[in-house]
């Protein structure tokens, strides 16, 4: 993934971001902003890739008015509770999944409240339950720790995170998936940033290990095959031309080793990626990040094919109005698989949203998004298999005081998949589906 976990901020987050560490920057208030960087680490988006909307105009007031948390000494602790009902036409992406549901999740962050070096950690559970569709019942759940040391004009950090998830019929490049398939990921991360005036070097390291279960149903199928432990080794370089922007250049290699499966074609890779971009933050209506490069991954088996490919990725965020945001992105990566008959997949994304505020204590989020997997198969005689998905939706969000929020909110998807004719999926692939899903939403949080 190029920068999809990144964050707009400071001079030292954004490079950590752009060597893929995944950090969200927690501002507690606006004079500390400055003299304070907390850090929380959570795993990579998996699958998938989702924007970073910290500075649009939701978030920004919310920011004015959030909670002070609970001091305990020198660390701040910030709980959040949510509970959400709906219904979705389309559960496992298939006919007749349609179900009324209901989702309890809840959540704490701790945060230090130093003036330099910073430590945070976080942990959060969802209870999801499908009351037409029981086999469609999930429970996620995550924690991560993670902090940074300051060491004159550089800064060392390091962070640990663990998550338990599913892959969804209606997740992007998730091709042969019925119903929830249980995942977790071990993620292990170091980096060490160094400031030579205007010129900055941030080498870092990453282990990841995933771990796939069984999907239940009337048959069930073990995922073992996608087990898999990846490690990535980056160097990143961050010229400022003038305050809040910079030119970036980005070295990264990663190591891919799968669990081997019997009768399966190992997709052990090595890969090397090279990338040239810019990061402009210093406009207040025009912001934006562009990276543009190409990335080679070299398998194991002689069976596979070097896939070599441009890879790209623009954010911009643009704001015309003091109540109004639009924040584009546009991306194109190589991934892992997330389905076992696919060795590797290009994902092709493009998002577009705009953030309103209606009244003080009112917003409303309308969004659209397309998406494309190609997936080639891992074994002789498959064809290629193909994905498109279209989505959009809309959110009105009510901040009915400090500490309650509430929300409704519309969704639209619709996936069509296409080659694989050999593969024995269900609907022509897996991935043909429309689901339509309205959500009501309450949270409380300190």
């Amino acid at each position: 993934m190029l920068i999809g976990r990144t964050t707009w901020g400071n001079e030292f987050g954004r490079a950590l971001a752009l060597c893929g560490v995944a950090a969200a920057v927690s501002v507690l208030s606006a004079s500390k902003a400055q003299a304070q960087l907390v850090q929380e680490y959570f795993p990579g988006l998996i699958p998938g890739y989702q924007a970073n909307l910290s500075g649009s105009v939701i978030n920004r007031i919310y920011s004015l008015d959030a909670p002070t948390g609970v001091e305990v000494g020198d660390f701040v602790i910030r709980p959040q509770a949510t509970e959400s009902a709906g219904y979705n036409s389309s559960v496992l992406g298939v006919p007749g999944t349609a179900s009324p549901s209901l989702s309890t999740s809840a959540g704490v962050k701790v945060n230090s409240d130093w003036s330099r070096d910073a430590i945070g950690a976080s942990a959060d559970v969802s209870e999801n339950q499908f009351f037409n569709t029981p086999i469609a019942n999930y429970t996620s759940w995550g924690a991560a720790l993670g902090g940074t040391l300051t060491l004159g004009n550089d800064a060392a950090s390091a962070g640990y995170s663990h998550r338990n998830q599913y892959l969804s019929a209606e997740d992007l490049g998730v091709i042969g998936v019925v119903s929830p398939v249980p995942y977790s990921v071990d993620d292990v991360r170091v980096s060490y940033y160094k400031l030579f005036s205007r010129f900055s070097i941030t080498p870092s390291f990453e282990y990841e290990n995933f771990t796939f279960g069984q999907a239940q149903g009337a048959e069930t199928i073990s995922y073992s095959g996608l087990n898999h432990r990846t490690e990535i080794g980056a160097l990143t370089g961050e010229y400022a031309i003038s305050p809040g922007n910079a030119v970036v250049a980005i070295l990264r290699g990663t190591a891919a080793q799968f669990n081997p499966v019997a009768g399966a074609t190992s997709n052990n890779y090595s890969d090397a990626a090279g990338f040239l971009g810019f990061d402009y933050e210093s406009g207040s209506l025009l912001q934006y990040r562009a990276l543009i490069g190409a990335e080679s991954r070299t398998f194991t088996s002689s069976n596979l094919s070097t896939v070599t490919t441009p890879v790209f990725e623009l954010d911009a965020m643009w704001e015309p109005t003091e109540v109004d945001t639009v924040t584009g992105v546009v991306s194109r990566e190589l991934n892992d698989p997330a389905s076992p008959f696919a060795s590797n997949q290009t994902i092709s994304l493009a998002r577009l949203q705009l953030d309103h505020q209606l009244r003080d204590n009112l917003f409303l989020r309308g969004s659209l998004q397309y998406g494309k997997s190609v997936s080639p198969a891992n074994t002789a005689g498959f064809s290629t298999l193909n994905e498109t998905q279209v989505s959009f939706g809309a959110r009105l969000l009510w901040k009915i005081s400090r500490h309650l929020d509430a929300s409704v909110s519309y969704g639209f998807s619709n996936g069509q998949s296409s080659g694989g004719s050999s593969v024995p999926l269900p609907n022509n692939g897996g991935s043909n589906f429309t689901s339509n899903s309205v959500l009501l939403g309450v949270s409380i949080f300190d």
